[in-house]
Order: structure tokens, then C-alpha cells, then sequence
């Protein structure tokens, strides 16, 4: 298995395993995200920018992750550790619920972290659900560390900044 790019036609695919993960979600009170996020056309743009990704089990998208520089002004009252612009913003990671405690997010992160280091990035930042805890302590574990919190418009709760230095 191994993580590439994904082009318009995995588009359905991809909104199909984000709903399975949005179902899971709700199923375990967390509210990351919603039916109007993410949406197709959000994710075609990111199609068109090379910024989403997948990674398949035998023809089928189990996982993916979508990352780029780009930083929402919200982000901007964080104390990040980084304090130049060369930094990731990994915007969304999702693994369909039955492949989630396999490894399949783990190697979503790693293939983000060499993505940085090749290209010289100085830090990798991302933003989860604060209702998430077990999220955070798998972030935690693997070298993110507490940068801040913030609220979405339209969120009912906060969410946990991390970042990693690289």
C-alpha cells in the first residue's frame, strides 16, 4: 500500500469514506466534521491543487489526507513554535473505520513528514477536535506538541492546535 496522489476519479470514492468517517464520528460524539464539510467540490479543487492524496487496499481507498501551505486566518492567534513560512497545514486525515488501529494513518502522517523534509519545511501543523482524545494522544505520541486552541465559525467546539518541528 502506498499513498498517491488522487485524481478526479477518486473523488466519490474519497466522499464516501469521509462519510463512513463522519458517521463514526457522530456515533462517538465527536463533531469534526458535518455533511457540508468536506464536499465534492472542495475536494475536486484539491484534486486540481495536488494537495489530496489516497492510499488503497487491493483498488480501494481506505484512507487519505489532504495537506498544503495554505493557513486559514483563524490559525493566526496560535503560538506556533515555527515561526517562518515554511510550514505544512495537514487539513484533513480520515481512515475508513475499519481499517482505523491498523497503521493506515500512521503511514498517511509519515508520508507527510518526508513530504516536508524533502521539500524543507521547518514544521508540520494540524487542528482536531478537542472532543477527539484519542486522536490528540496518537498526535502526541509521535511528536506533536500543544500549539493552541480555536473555534471554527460555525463550530460548537474547540479544536486542539499541534505542530511538529522537523
Amino acid at each position: 500500500m502506498q499513498v498517491e496522489k488522487a485524481t478526479s476519479s477518486n473523488v466519490l470514492e474519497v466522499m464516501y469514506l469521509l462519510q463512513q468517517c463522519i458517521d463514526d464520528f457522530n456515533n462517538n460524539s465527536v463533531y469534526q466534521w458535518n455533511q457540508s464539510y468536506p464536499d465534492h467540490f472542495k475536494l475536486q479543487k484539491e484534486v486540481e491543487n495536488s494537495t489530496l492524496y489516497i492510499i488503497k487496499n487491493k483498488g480501494v481507498c481506505i484512507g487519505t489526507i489532504t495537506f498544503d501551505e495554505q493557513q486559514e486566518s483563524v490559525f493566526d492567534s496560535v503560538e506556533w513554535k515555527n515561526k517562518s513560512d515554511k510550514f505544512i497545514v495537514i487539513h484533513r486525515i480520515a481512515v475508513f473505520p475499519t481499517w482505523q488501529k491498523k497503521g493506515i494513518g500512521k503511514k498517511l502522517i509519515e508520508f507527510v513528514e518526508n513530504f516536508a523534509r524533502e521539500n524543507k519545511f521547518n514544521s508540520i501543523r494540524l487542528d482536531v477536535a478537542s472532543s477527539s482524545e484519542h486522536l490528540i494522544k496518537l498526535y502526541e505520541s509521535i511528536g506533536y506538541a500543544h500549539a493552541g486552541e480555536i473555534l471554527y465559525p460555525k463550530q460548537k467546539e474547540t479544536f486542539k492546535c499541534l505542530e511538529k518541528v522537523i
